[in-house]
């Protein structure tokens, strides 16, 4: 995947959903403040028709107008009290009269529900007389608990939306992500097996040519090594294919062929093969109960555990030195069969570690050339294991070495 498109689409989808949330929270706001606005205009109404009825008893709002005003803030309550409840609220007040003559509104007559008001409340002005020499001062409590309650649903719903949309834009780009790592994984796969394939080519192609054009033929002694160096690089070219077809190829299922037999031998010929050809060969301890045996496909099997002593060879020391050690150890825990290889070379970190089972991963090394790979192995040794019914880990220490841990069922189960 291009990485300007990459980003482009990370943008666009953090962009939009950045706005959702800007929406949903300036809906969410207007509706809070209309809640507002409509209680507070309940209230005015209510303190309208009441002050009609209380103060204004001869006035007929829009066509005549008063001509005596009594003053009485209980016979207020009685009107304005009735009305809040027919309007469905029951939130605690004060109402005073004041005197506008002076300008600064003196309170003349107070009245004030026991419950206290609190600090979020509403107040209106509303005038008495026409003359506008007396007005009534309403203060009301706000019952914000209702209006969050009334919309509990909504931003309930608006929560839930936001956090599946923020949901699927992880899902997408973490995909995304990993797909990104996939491509970058198959293009390294492609340059190393591409290396790989070359070098033992190369070898065989450079001895067939000293036989046919350097006189090799005249020189059994010489003859022999050459035929002997392209009989090696061929195996070698051909095992690399198997393998590369044998976990290749998805959903491909072959069956197992398992079969009763002693792990100890099997491990020792896993030793006996590694270190054949190598000048400065780690030491390779075998830790297994001769008389231990186990039920498998020696073939697979016997491959997982190659795998897993060439890796630790190949990838767990830069240098061969003194003290380099490869352990195999094999026992019996809980009716399971346990085998572990383990070495004391330079690890592999946690960032790493989780992800050395998967297909195509390779643990970078820099520029150290033994350690030259397809990402294959580990894949094809879990997949081979789970199959068996069995399960296979790995704990590493950067500096300490690396284990790994195979469990398999004794028996057929």
């Amino acid at each position: 995947m291009n990485r300007k498109f990459f980003i482009k689409v990370s943008i666009i989808a953090i962009v939009a959903l950045g706005l959702l949330a800007l929406v949903q929270c300036v809906w969410v706001v207007k509706m809070y403040t209309d809640q507002i606005g409509d209680f507070q205009r309940r209230v005015e109404s209510a303190a309208y028709k009441s002050i009609y009825k209380a103060f204004r008893m001869d006035a007929i709002p829009g066509l005549q107008v008063a001509e005596q005003i009594n003053m009485d803030l209980d016979e207020f309550a009685l009107h304005f009290e009735p009305n809040l409840l027919e309007l469905d609220i029951k939130e605690p007040y004060t109402a005073e009269i004041l005197e506008m003559t002076s300008g600064e509104g003196r309170t003349l007559m107070l009245h004030s529900s026991r419950e206290p008001l609190g600090e979020k409340v509403h107040t209106c002005t509303i005038p008495v007389d026409d003359d506008g020499m007396f007005a009534l001062r309403l203060t009301i409590r706000l019952p914000y608990g209702q209006f969050w309650g009334n919309m509990w649903g909504l931003l309930l719903c608006s929560v839930l939306i936001v956090v599946l949309l923020s949901g699927i834009l992880y899902w997408m780009v973490r995909t995304m992500f990993r797909q990104r790592s996939l491509e970058e994984m198959r293009r390294d796969f492609t340059n190393n097996i591409t290396h790989e394939l070359k070098t033992p080519i190369s070898v065989a192609m450079a001895a067939t040519d000293a036989l046919q054009n350097y006189s090799a033929e005249a020189d059994p002694v010489r003859r022999s090594r050459y035929l002997q160096i392209m009989g090696t690089q061929l195996e070698q070219l051909a095992a690399m294919v198997e393998k590369i077809l044998t976990v290749s190829v998805e959903g491909r299922e072959e069956k197992l062929n398992k079969e009763r037999f002693l792990l100890f031998p099997t491990i020792g010929s896993i030793k006996d093969d590694t270190v054949m050809g190598m000048e400065n060969p780690p030491e390779i301890k075998i830790q297994c109960p001769e008389e231990l045996s186990i039920t498998a496909d020696r073939l697979h099997l016997k491959n997982v555990i190659a795998t897993l002593v060439s890796n630790a060879v190949k990838h767990a020391f830069r240098e061969s030195a003194p003290g380099n050690e490869v352990t195999i150890s094999a026992c019996t825990e809980n009716g399971r069969a346990k085998i572990t290889v383990a070495d004391n070379g330079i690890g592999i970190s946690k960032e790493h570690l989780k992800h050395i089972f998967e297909k195509y991963y390779r643990v970078p090394q820099g520029n150290l050339q033994k350690a030259r790979g397809y990402g294959l192995g580990l894949f094809y040794a879990k997949r081979v294991v789970e199959r068996h019914g069995g399960t296979i880990s790995a704990r590493s220490k950067i500096g300490k070495g690396t284990e790994f841990i195979i469990e398999l069922p004794q028996d057929d189960e």
